[in-house]
């Protein structure tokens, strides 16, 4: 055992969900699964209307502190390359293996078992829930909001993959798309059209000459087409009247949706400005539309805010401390994609923090895995961020 940890429990249970398909939609298995560990562990456990699992541990006067690690995996893509069962638990060369593993059914295993060890030892000062929550691979926070409202935490923990590091940001995400109306006509009387085609592969190109600001912590922001389309397609001799391209926006603290639109309106007027006639724009971000696997419906804009969270704040001081204790990495880092902290810190203000087992490259990766010594290190990480941080009065 681990300081109070126990370290064999804590592979089963990461094995278990390993073994158990649950991609966007379909996870009532993996939730019911990790609902049953939790409740064996003491915890008081619901499964909400989203169909989210919920464990609650700990009545004191301390800190509320709600730990989120998103139990929906993408869907399992180039199963030929796999080396072992996507699903089949396989540990090898200390390794575990499993769709989703890593990005990030591990970490609730971890979080769970941490969470349960601390109570055990009598050091949680506050409440503490444990979320394995649903269709974050869909839209950021939207499944989650729910359990943040009721809950009303001091403080939040996203366990996405960090190597069992302190994370303290990120950026942010939009996907917005461009709609340019033009005239179709037949392409051997070009002139009489207006050729919505050329219109937004212009756009595009001025897109690619924008100068982005940068971070000195989360880098450079980013804007790339990621897809387009002319119509009619395919074209038979018609110049296209309508095409439309989508962008993802990866975003610094302080953007709005209002401000990344801004960005692509701006790069049209210059693209067309010396066009005699100017094509129709629309411009906007695109729906996330998904159903959760007990049927709850949500329909959101694809905007998730970017967030950073002070070295110097209280909670990023009582954590690092926390890192210490168990002989951790205290060294603050952030992340390159985005979680559902876009949700708590980007939109909410609540103070959030990222810690996860495995490396955030392996994410979505062929043989995703996990190393049995960050799952036990990522245990220990947790039983000690729940002390610490629930440790202090609300």
């Amino acid at each position: 055992m681990s300081a109070g940890v126990d370290d064999a429990a804590v592979v089963d249970l990461a094995q278990v969900l390993a073994s158990t398909p649950s991609v966007s939609g379909e996870e009532g298995d993996a939730v019911r699964a990790i609902a049953a560990a939790m409740t064996d562990l003491g915890f008081d456990v619901e499964v909400d209307a989203a169909g989210n699992a919920v464990g609650l541990l700990g009545d004191g006067d301390g800190s509320r502190l709600l730990i989120d690690g998103h139990i929906d995996t993408i869907p399992l893509h180039s199963e030929e390359r796999w080396t072992v069962d996507p699903f089949g638990g396989t540990i090898r060369d200390g390794r575990l293996y499993g769709l989703g593993i890593c990005d990030q059914t591990a970490s609730i295993a971890a979080a769970a078992h941490g969470v349960a060890a601390a109570h055990r030892a009598g050091r949680l000062g506050g409440t503490v829930a444990v979320v394995a929550s649903v269709c974050e691979e869909e839209m950021e926070g939207q499944a989650l909001a729910g359990v943040v409202d009721r809950f009303a935490p001091d403080v939040v923990i996203t366990t996405e993959p960090s190597d069992t590091r302190l994370c303290i940001g990120q950026r942010g995400r939009a996907k917005a798309f461009v709609r340019v109306t033009g005239r179709a006509c037949h392409a051997g009387h070009a002139a009489v059209g207006l050729n919505a085609g050329e219109a937004i592969a212009a756009l595009i190109e001025e897109a690619r000459r924008l100068e982005h600001p940068t971070d000195p912590h989360l880098g450079r922001r980013d804007l790339t087409c990621i897809d387009v389309m002319s119509h009619p397609y395919p074209s038979v001799s018609t110049v296209p009247g309508r095409a439309e391209a989508r962008f993802d926006c990866r975003f610094l603290p302080g953007e709005t949706p209002e401000s990344v639109l801004a960005l692509l309106v701006g790069c049209a007027e210059r693209a067309w400005s010396s066009w005699p006639e100017k094509p129709g724009l629309e411009v906007g971000l695109v729906e996330a539309t998904f159903k959760t696997w007990t049927g709850a419906s949500f329909a959101a804009p694809e905007f998730a805010a970017a967030w950073w969270t002070d070295e110097t704040s209280h909670v990023v001081v009582q954590a690092k401390a926390a890192l210490v204790d168990v002989g951790l990495d205290p060294s603050p880092t952030h992340y390159s994609f985005c979680t559902n902290g876009s949700l708590t810190a980007g939109l909410l203000g609540i103070p959030t923090l990222g810690f996860g087992v495995g490396v955030e490259s392996m994410a979505h990766q062929v043989d995703e895995h996990v190393t049995i010594a960050s799952l036990l290190d990522g245990a220990r990480g947790y039983a000690a961020l729940s002390e610490h941080l629930t440790g202090t009065p609300r």
